[in-house]
């Protein structure tokens, strides 16, 4: 058995796959297998990764029913046989050393591992993203609980598939696979359960990703307000938290993800006068408990229920605006600081 299975999906992308599957063969740490799925393709993806498999033999080829990326990733984990699962998108790239560094945090106390990335592409500099550097010294109800918050609401970090490597028996045990009904954001729906039903999780701190943006990107396809383009993701976000009995336990996170896309579609009075209308039937799901409930989320429900919480909202917002300004200046003060230690794709050694 491999260490790690590699999960690649890919319809069309011609263009950047002979590239991407170069910075995974080229890797330091080899014990891997890649699964290369054609999902329908109708350019030359097919020819490039066939070639690539009778040339190289911990490559296997999967055909995909041109159902989407979800589909196709839930197709390479239905056959993947690795101790690990690392979902890599066929545009973009990793950096020599990505597999080693982001294997050296796995352990028998964990199920997930998180690396820094670095976002590129032909028309834009390249920018750094990497997630809570304070978390590993969390204990890990506490840093489960972070992580949840921050995929609730939509986190730039956490919510991709890429760059994690996922315990694939943990994956197995408790039937966490792509939600095929989402569109949009089912990377971050994933990577919600998977948190949510860890037992922990480590994170590196060095680059181990490099995402390509480009025009053909599917966020960049993404057309209609933010409330329609992120709605079934929320309804199905609802459900797996009802599911899993922790709706309640992350009630106002919820809440106020719904209200942030209102917000993003037209401002604080949108959400005063849309909220209702757009949004009361994902907030007030039959059965809810209020019981269980925080005494903070029990009243907030309380003022959905009675109608007053969209006039109340201007308050509300106020609040959460600092809230994320404050936490933007507490991540400039630790910027620099962190940026120093984070290991950098280009200074990754050979070897």
């Amino acid at each position: 058995m491999s260490k790690i299975s590699i999960i690649v999906p890919c319809r069309n992308g011609a263009a950047y796959l002979p590239e991407c599957l170069r910075s995974i063969q080229d890797q330091s740490f080899s014990d891997f297998e890649l699964l290369l799925i054609n999902d329908a393709s109708t350019d030359n993806t097919a020819e490039i990764m066939q070639k690539a498999a009778l040339e190289d033999s911990r490559i296997r080829v999967l055909e995909g029913e041109g159902r989407g990326v979800c589909s196709a990733r839930n197709l390479g984990l239905s056959v993947s046989a690795g101790e690990w699962v690392l979902f890599v998108d066929a545009d973009d790239l990793l950096p020599v050393n990505a597999l080693e560094r982001l294997y050296r945090g796995t352990g028998t106390d964990v199920d997930l591992v998180i690396g820094a990335h670095e976002t590129f592409g032909d028309k834009q500099e390249s920018v750094l993203f990497w997630p809570e550097t304070r978390w590993p010294e969390m204990p890990w109800p506490e840093k489960q609980r972070a992580m949840a918050l921050r995929l609730i609401e939509g986190d730039s970090i956490l919510n991709i598939m890429c760059n994690k490597l996922h315990r694939r028996a943990f994956l197995k045990e408790n039937k966490i696979r792509l939600n095929e009904k989402v569109a949009v954001a089912e990377d971050a729906l994933f990577n919600l359960e998977a948190v949510l039903q860890a037992s922990g999780c480590n994170y590196c701190h060095a680059v181990t990703y490099r995402y390509r943006m480009h025009s053909d990107s599917t966020m960049n396809r993404a057309s209609g307000t933010q409330m329609d383009v992120h709605r079934e993701w929320l309804c199905e976000m609802r459900t797996m938290l009802m599911r899993l009995n922790l709706f309640e336990a992350y009630y106002g996170a919820f809440v106020n993800s719904v209200t942030l896309r209102l917000y993003k579609d037209g401002g604080i009075l949108y959400v005063v006068r849309n909220f209702r209308a757009m949004c009361f039937d994902l907030v007030t799901p039959e059965g809810l408990n209020l019981a269980s409930m925080s005494r903070r989320d029990r009243r907030t429900a309380r003022r959905i229920a009675a109608g007053s919480y969209a006039g109340m909202y201007p308050v509300f917002a106020v609040g959460q605006i600092c809230a994320r300004k404050t936490a933007e200046i507490s991540f400039r003060l630790r910027k620099k600081q962190e940026e120093k230690t984070l290991v950098r794709a280009e200074e990754l050694p050979n070897g």
